[in-house]
Protein backbone atom coordinates (compact mmCIF):
# COMPACT_ATOMS: atom_id res chain seq x y z
CA UNK A 1 0.00 0.00 0.00
CA UNK A 2 1.54 3.40 -0.79
CA UNK A 3 2.29 5.57 2.20
CA UNK A 4 2.01 9.08 2.97
CA UNK A 5 0.05 10.24 0.31
CA UNK A 6 -3.58 10.45 1.30
CA UNK A 7 -6.93 11.56 0.03
CA UNK A 8 -8.56 12.24 3.61
CA UNK A 9 -5.49 13.01 6.39
CA UNK A 10 -6.45 12.82 9.52
CA UNK A 11 -4.38 15.89 10.38
CA UNK A 12 -6.48 18.40 12.53
CA UNK A 13 -3.72 21.07 12.80
CA UNK A 14 -0.20 21.18 12.00
CA UNK A 15 1.92 23.62 13.32
CA UNK A 16 5.54 25.02 11.80
CA UNK A 17 7.50 27.49 14.73
CA UNK A 18 11.05 29.49 14.49
CA UNK A 19 12.29 31.03 17.56
CA UNK A 20 14.86 33.61 16.70
CA UNK A 21 18.21 35.42 18.21
CA UNK A 22 17.40 38.78 17.68
CA UNK A 23 19.27 41.41 16.34
CA UNK A 24 17.68 44.09 18.57
CA UNK A 25 15.20 44.30 21.23
CA UNK A 26 11.49 43.33 20.52
CA UNK A 27 8.74 46.01 19.83
CA UNK A 28 5.36 46.02 19.43
CA UNK A 29 5.70 47.36 15.21
CA UNK A 30 6.96 43.51 14.25
CA UNK A 31 3.94 42.31 14.05
CA UNK A 32 1.89 44.88 12.05
CA UNK A 33 4.79 45.33 9.61
CA UNK A 34 4.91 41.72 8.96
CA UNK A 35 1.03 41.93 9.02
CA UNK A 36 1.46 44.48 6.02
CA UNK A 37 3.39 42.09 3.91
CA UNK A 38 1.03 39.16 4.39
CA UNK A 39 -2.45 40.65 4.55
CA UNK A 40 -3.98 39.80 1.16
CA UNK A 41 -3.51 36.46 2.55
CA UNK A 42 -4.32 36.57 5.67
CA UNK A 43 -7.63 39.18 5.87
CA UNK A 44 -9.35 37.65 8.58
CA UNK A 45 -10.04 39.86 11.37
CA UNK A 46 -6.49 39.42 13.67
CA UNK A 47 -6.90 38.20 17.49
CA UNK A 48 -4.70 37.74 20.44
CA UNK A 49 -3.40 35.00 22.13
CA UNK A 50 -1.33 34.76 25.46
CA UNK A 51 1.71 32.63 25.78
CA UNK A 52 2.55 30.86 29.03
CA UNK A 53 6.39 31.32 29.84
CA UNK A 54 8.24 28.91 32.29
CA UNK A 55 10.69 30.15 34.57
CA UNK A 56 12.54 27.34 37.01
CA UNK A 57 14.82 28.69 39.51
CA UNK A 58 16.91 25.67 41.41
CA UNK A 59 17.73 27.55 44.41
CA UNK A 60 20.12 25.38 46.89
CA UNK A 61 17.96 22.14 46.03
CA UNK A 62 17.88 21.20 42.47
CA UNK A 63 16.51 18.08 42.73
CA UNK A 64 13.38 20.10 44.05
CA UNK A 65 13.30 23.37 41.68
CA UNK A 66 10.79 26.16 41.95
CA UNK A 67 8.55 26.21 38.42
CA UNK A 68 6.63 29.51 37.51
CA UNK A 69 4.65 30.66 35.00
CA UNK A 70 3.99 33.89 33.22
CA UNK A 71 1.54 35.25 30.66
CA UNK A 72 3.24 38.12 29.72
CA UNK A 73 4.11 37.46 26.13
CA UNK A 74 1.57 37.60 23.33
CA UNK A 75 1.00 36.60 20.01
CA UNK A 76 -0.86 38.31 17.14
CA UNK A 77 -2.31 35.50 14.88
CA UNK A 78 -3.72 36.30 11.43
CA UNK A 79 -5.71 34.46 9.60
CA UNK A 80 -7.81 33.78 6.30
CA UNK A 81 -11.32 34.51 5.11
CA UNK A 82 -12.26 30.97 6.61
CA UNK A 83 -10.13 31.04 9.84
CA UNK A 84 -8.47 27.48 8.44
CA UNK A 85 -4.45 28.85 7.51
CA UNK A 86 -2.98 31.39 9.90
CA UNK A 87 -0.15 32.76 10.61
CA UNK A 88 1.20 33.76 14.24
CA UNK A 89 4.00 36.75 15.48
CA UNK A 90 5.01 37.30 18.93
CA UNK A 91 8.20 38.14 20.37
CA UNK A 92 11.02 36.38 18.09
CA UNK A 93 8.92 33.90 17.10
CA UNK A 94 6.84 33.02 14.16
CA UNK A 95 4.34 30.36 13.58
CA UNK A 96 2.35 28.63 10.60
CA UNK A 97 -1.03 26.89 10.96
CA UNK A 98 -2.82 24.71 8.87
CA UNK A 99 -6.39 23.77 10.11
CA UNK A 100 -8.26 20.71 8.99
CA UNK A 101 -8.87 20.15 5.46
CA UNK A 102 -4.81 19.96 5.76
CA UNK A 103 -3.82 21.33 2.39
CA UNK A 104 -0.67 19.35 1.97
CA UNK A 105 2.74 19.93 2.55
CA UNK A 106 4.05 21.53 -0.98
CA UNK A 107 1.25 24.03 -0.37
CA UNK A 108 1.80 24.16 3.73
CA UNK A 109 5.95 25.02 3.20
CA UNK A 110 5.21 27.82 0.38
CA UNK A 111 3.10 29.70 3.05
CA UNK A 112 5.94 29.06 5.56
CA UNK A 113 8.42 30.55 3.06
CA UNK A 114 6.84 33.29 2.76
CA UNK A 115 5.68 34.25 6.30
CA UNK A 116 9.35 33.43 6.87
CA UNK A 117 10.51 35.81 4.50
CA UNK A 118 8.14 38.25 5.70
CA UNK A 119 9.55 37.99 9.51
CA UNK A 120 13.15 38.26 8.31
CA UNK A 121 12.50 41.43 6.11
CA UNK A 122 11.13 43.41 8.95
CA UNK A 123 12.42 41.97 12.07
CA UNK A 124 16.41 41.07 10.84
CA UNK A 125 16.80 38.34 13.58
CA UNK A 126 20.52 37.12 13.32
CA UNK A 127 19.81 33.22 13.41
CA UNK A 128 17.80 30.89 14.43
CA UNK A 129 17.15 28.97 18.12
CA UNK A 130 14.86 26.82 17.52
CA UNK A 131 12.67 24.68 15.03
CA UNK A 132 9.48 22.87 15.50
CA UNK A 133 6.68 20.91 13.81
CA UNK A 134 3.56 19.84 15.36
CA UNK A 135 1.08 17.80 13.99
CA UNK A 136 -2.28 16.60 15.44
CA UNK A 137 -4.10 14.06 14.40
CA UNK A 138 -7.84 12.58 14.81
CA UNK A 139 -8.22 9.61 13.89
CA UNK A 140 -11.40 7.95 13.75
CA UNK A 141 -11.89 4.06 13.77
CA UNK A 142 -15.10 2.29 12.87
CA UNK A 143 -16.24 -1.13 15.46
CA UNK A 144 -18.93 -3.24 16.10
CA UNK A 145 -18.14 -4.10 19.83
CA UNK A 146 -14.85 -3.07 20.76
CA UNK A 147 -11.56 -1.64 18.83
CA UNK A 148 -8.08 -3.72 19.21
CA UNK A 149 -6.06 -0.88 19.62
CA UNK A 150 -2.57 -3.04 18.45
CA UNK A 151 -4.53 -3.83 14.64
CA UNK A 152 -4.44 -0.01 14.55
CA UNK A 153 -1.31 1.34 15.85
CA UNK A 154 2.14 -0.26 16.30
CA UNK A 155 2.41 0.63 19.50
CA UNK A 156 -0.32 0.92 22.55
CA UNK A 157 -0.77 0.44 25.59
CA UNK A 158 -0.74 -3.19 27.03
CA UNK A 159 -2.84 -4.07 30.29
CA UNK A 160 -0.88 -6.96 31.91
CA UNK A 161 -2.77 -9.72 33.84
CA UNK A 162 -4.90 -9.12 36.93
CA UNK A 163 -5.92 -5.80 35.68
CA UNK A 164 -9.67 -5.52 33.86
CA UNK A 165 -9.16 -5.43 30.14
CA UNK A 166 -11.58 -3.31 29.17
CA UNK A 167 -9.89 0.55 29.21
CA UNK A 168 -12.19 3.66 29.30
CA UNK A 169 -9.52 5.53 28.35
CA UNK A 170 -5.70 5.75 28.11
CA UNK A 171 -2.50 8.21 27.62
CA UNK A 172 0.70 7.28 26.59
CA UNK A 173 3.92 9.58 25.77
CA UNK A 174 7.26 9.09 24.34
CA UNK A 175 9.48 11.63 24.61
CA UNK A 176 13.32 10.30 22.36
CA UNK A 177 16.16 12.12 20.84
CA UNK A 178 17.96 10.53 17.53
CA UNK A 179 21.42 9.46 17.96
CA UNK A 180 22.82 11.21 14.65
CA UNK A 181 21.27 14.57 15.00
CA UNK A 182 19.82 16.29 18.27
CA UNK A 183 16.49 16.46 17.28
CA UNK A 184 13.66 15.82 19.87
CA UNK A 185 10.55 13.72 19.26
CA UNK A 186 7.65 13.83 21.59
CA UNK A 187 4.59 11.22 20.88
CA UNK A 188 1.38 11.59 22.32
CA UNK A 189 -1.56 8.50 21.56
CA UNK A 190 -4.86 9.58 23.76
CA UNK A 191 -8.47 8.37 23.28
CA UNK A 192 -10.80 11.15 22.59
CA UNK A 193 -13.99 10.21 21.81
CA UNK A 194 -16.43 7.04 21.59
CA UNK A 195 -19.39 7.41 19.76
CA UNK A 196 -22.17 4.89 18.09
CA UNK A 197 -20.26 2.94 15.97
CA UNK A 198 -17.12 4.57 16.15
CA UNK A 199 -13.87 5.69 18.32
CA UNK A 200 -11.87 8.89 17.75
CA UNK A 201 -7.94 8.57 18.93
CA UNK A 202 -5.60 11.75 18.88
CA UNK A 203 -1.84 11.32 17.38
CA UNK A 204 0.30 13.69 18.81
CA UNK A 205 3.76 14.23 17.19
CA UNK A 206 5.72 17.35 17.89
CA UNK A 207 9.39 17.34 16.36
CA UNK A 208 11.70 20.10 16.95
CA UNK A 209 15.64 20.96 16.99
CA UNK A 210 17.23 23.77 19.33
CA UNK A 211 20.53 26.07 19.15
CA UNK A 212 20.51 27.59 21.97
CA UNK A 213 24.22 28.07 22.38
CA UNK A 214 25.22 28.72 18.95
CA UNK A 215 22.15 30.18 16.61
CA UNK A 216 21.41 28.67 13.72
CA UNK A 217 22.29 30.75 10.45
CA UNK A 218 19.17 31.88 8.81
CA UNK A 219 20.23 30.23 5.42
CA UNK A 220 20.36 26.52 7.22
CA UNK A 221 16.55 27.16 8.50
CA UNK A 222 14.50 25.74 5.45
CA UNK A 223 17.23 23.06 4.98
CA UNK A 224 16.58 22.04 8.67
CA UNK A 225 12.80 22.39 8.31
CA UNK A 226 12.99 19.97 5.71
CA UNK A 227 14.69 17.37 7.87
CA UNK A 228 12.54 17.86 10.38
CA UNK A 229 9.78 16.76 8.30
CA UNK A 230 11.18 14.04 6.58
CA UNK A 231 11.80 12.32 10.28
CA UNK A 232 7.76 13.76 11.54
CA UNK A 233 6.05 11.43 8.49
CA UNK A 234 8.31 8.46 8.59
CA UNK A 235 7.58 8.61 12.24
CA UNK A 236 3.64 8.89 11.55
CA UNK A 237 4.19 5.64 9.44
CA UNK A 238 5.75 3.99 11.89
CA UNK A 239 3.42 4.21 14.26
CA UNK A 240 0.55 2.76 12.26
CA UNK A 241 -0.73 0.03 10.46
CA UNK A 242 -2.29 -0.53 6.66
CA UNK A 243 -5.27 -0.88 8.46
CA UNK A 244 -5.06 2.56 9.65
CA UNK A 245 -3.67 3.64 6.25
CA UNK A 246 -7.03 2.57 4.48
CA UNK A 247 -9.07 4.75 6.64
CA UNK A 248 -7.83 7.84 4.96
CA UNK A 249 -7.74 6.74 1.05
CA UNK A 250 -4.83 6.39 -1.01
CA UNK A 251 -4.10 8.44 -3.86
Amino acid sequence: MTRGDYLNPPIEEAVCEFRFAPSTEWNLTVPGLVYEKIRDFYPGEPRQQNLIAAEIFAGKMPANPEVTTRTSLTKLLFSSVDTKRLVGVGPDLLSVHSLRPYEGWDDFKKRIDQALEAYLEVSKPVGVTRIALRYINRIVIPFVDVVQLEEYFTSSPQIPDGIPSNMSGFVTRIESIYDDIPIRLVIVLTDAEVREGQADFMLDLDISQDWIEKPLSLEEALSNLHELKQRQRQVFENLITDNTRSLFGVK
